[in-house]
């Protein structure tokens, strides 16, 4: 019944995670470029300038000191400007281990140019390579000859040895089908990790190929699976970056790691904050981007969270140990300031500054009727909400007390609580309130509260430990109700997780079931109340980018297997969680027929 990963696995599991989970500082050096690719994202930000190299210092050593551990020079183009080679040297002596460019590599056919740039201190070049041939690469890249000279760039860093090279490629109907030719190519040159991008509606890949460029993942699959596999050839490494998680199925464990979106999110973040901030919509949020888009799911739970927010709700989650654990934010690309500073002069009705034009080259006209997001501390959230409950996630009973005191008004308590220790209810209450359900992540916890004589739900957390205690169990408590738990780590998930199917044939106990779907529980699971939940807010009440992206990758990122929209419980089903799906896959998923 166990999903245990063996330790092998395991250990490997934990070190693509580790090399996902780097800090990085993402550092633009410019506007510009010397390619020209159909598929570019950054189109919109070239303006043919290089960034100030006293603003690109403060932000190479800011991130350093907000703990970044890898600094990643990019662009546009980062190798053309003309101070990159002092960037990587300031780098090295700010001390970032880890000090990487993604490039077209085309000025590293310079082999001077490039030995100044390892010697200063770079540590890594990812070489953006679009074909196997000149031909297909050319093409898409817009410059003729750019081929030739990135090769040469790359067999240079290659020779020189004293830097991990490795390759991403856009995936494209322009290459997808030469894409299994493209990695052999570049194995038999030696390099062995590759970063498939799937092509995104940003910039010039949707305002000029948008037509030629996204493709029918279904048709193309046996090419895609094709070089899917050669990660699973001895010491290859293979990482998927935006491919939608259904299209993954039999190479679950490549889909990206979803703290990655804390990337995502950071190269867009001021316009995030326009959005939360004055309700500005995001410029690129209509169906025919997002459909093609990676971010949609975490977009379309960001406009759930907002409605949440402003409406009704049964439920308000509080987390007071939260507020310690978030990291301050750092980094972030000048390019989206600049496109959310042109658009708050526009909500004021101002001219922007930068002249930014609509996409057909007209001015756009000022944004009138938008107004700033209501800020709502805790307290003040759950009387505007109507919310009946309060879910205190917290380290132990006092601190759950102390945080159930500012927000009296709410009728009823929820606990989730890492120690129950010193619990003690008075005629069923906490904090002067009925307790109406408490969390047990373990046995120990299940039972004490189990054992306390008042009439609240409790709702214990499967896993590996809890399953066989369940199992165990001579007949089951009537306040018993289960969940399956989601992780922020996958490998988490793969160290306590159930093989759910073979549970539940064995459980058959008519209790509550929450976060397991139809499919494999074999009834309806029950729905969990809508919920506010306080840590996504700053603490004066306002909506925030980063906790809410941290919180989603937690506990909101679900996907389903492609089949599943055949299913009779599709529109109700969430599916699984993404690491849950990226432990164990979705062989579990088998759509329901017509009842």
């Amino acid at each position: 019944m166990s999903q245990a990963a063996p330790p092998d696995v395991l250990a490997e599991v934990r070190a693509r995670e580790a090399a996902a989970h780097d800090r990085r500082n993402w550092v633009r050096l410019t506007y510009d470029c010397n390619d020209r690719c159909i598929f570019c994202l950054d189109s919109r930000a070239h303006d043919g300038e290089l960034r100030d190299p006293e603003a690109v210092k403060r932000q190479i050593l800011d991130g350093r000191r907000q703990g970044a551990t890898r600094l990643i020079l990019s662009g546009g183009e980062p190798t053309i400007h003309p101070r990159f080679v002092d960037f990587v040297r300031l780098g090295r002596l700010a001390g970032y281990p880890r000090i990487q460019t993604v490039t077209n590599g085309r000025l590293f056919a310079y082999r001077d140019f490039l030995t100044r740039a390892i010697d200063a201190g770079l540590t890594e070049i990812t070489f953006s390579i679009h074909g196997p041939n000149a031909k297909i690469h050319d093409a898409l890249v817009g410059v003729p000859g750019a081929f030739e000279q990135e090769v040469a760039g790359l067999d240079h860093a290659l020779a020189d040895g004293r830097v991990v090279v490795n390759i991403d490629v856009c995936v494209n109907r322009g290459n997808v089908r030469q894409l299994p030719a493209l990695i052999e190519t570049f194995v038999a040159k030696g390099v062995r990790e590759y970063d498939l991008l799937q092509v995104i509606p940003f910039g010039r890949a949707y305002t000029d190929g948008r037509e030629v460029l996204f493709y029918d993942l279904a048709e193309m699959m046996p090419y895609l699976q094709e070089a899917f596999a050669w990660s699973r050839r001895p010491d290859m490494h293979l990482w998927l970056n935006r491919f939608p998680p259904a299209h993954c199925e039999g190479f679950e464990e490549l889909i990206q790691d979803p703290y990655k979106l804390t990337d995502e999110v950071r190269g867009r973040q001021e316009e995030y904050e326009l959005l939360l901030e004055r309700g500005q919509p995001l410029h690129c949020r209509n169906p025919d981007q997002c459909r093609h888009c990676y971010l949609q799911p975490l977009c379309d739970e960001l406009d759930a969270t907002r409605a949440t927010v402003a409406g009704g709700f049964e439920v308000l989650r509080v987390d007071p140990g939260w507020e310690a654990t978030v990291p301050t934010p750092f980094g972030g690309d000048p390019a989206s300031a600049k496109r959310a500073a042109a658009l708050a002069a526009l909500l004021d009705g101002a001219d922007p500054t930068d002249g930014e034009r609509a996409d057909d080259g007209k001015r756009r006209l000022p944004i009138l009727g938008r107004g700033r997001e209501p800020r709502r501390p805790p307290a003040e959230l759950a009387a505007h909400g109507g919310a009946t409950r309060l879910l205190i996630v917290a380290a132990d009973v006092a601190a759950a007390a102390a945080a159930a005191a500012p927000m009296p008004a709410v009728p009823t308590i929820a606990l989730d609580l890492a120690s129950y220790d010193g619990l003690a209810l008075d005629d069923g209450r906490f904090a002067g309130r009925p307790l109406v359900q408490a969390v047990a992540r373990d046995v120990a916890a299940a039972e004490a509260l189990l054992a306390l004589d008042a009439p609240f739900e409790v709702v214990v957390h499967l896993t590996q430990a809890t399953a066989a205690w369940l199992l165990a169990l001579p007949e089951i408590p009537p306040r018993l109700a289960l969940r399956q738990p989601n992780y922020e780590l996958v490998s988490e998930a793969r160290s306590h997780d159930v093989e759910l199917r073979r549970f539940f044939a064995r459980f058959t106990a008519p209790v509550p079931v929450e976060n397991v779907p139809a499919c494999i529980l074999g009834r309806a699971p029950r729905v969990p109340p809508l919920t506010a939940d306080a840590a996504t807010l700053r603490p004066d009440g306002r909506l925030e980018i980063f906790r809410f992206t941290r919180r989603f990758i937690a506990d909101g990122f679900y996907a389903k297997a492609l089949r599943c929209r055949d299913c009779r419980e599709d529109a109700r089903c969430r599916g699984q969680h993404i690491n849950a799906i990226r432990a164990h896959g979705f062989a579990a998923m088998t759509p329901l027929g017509d009842a």
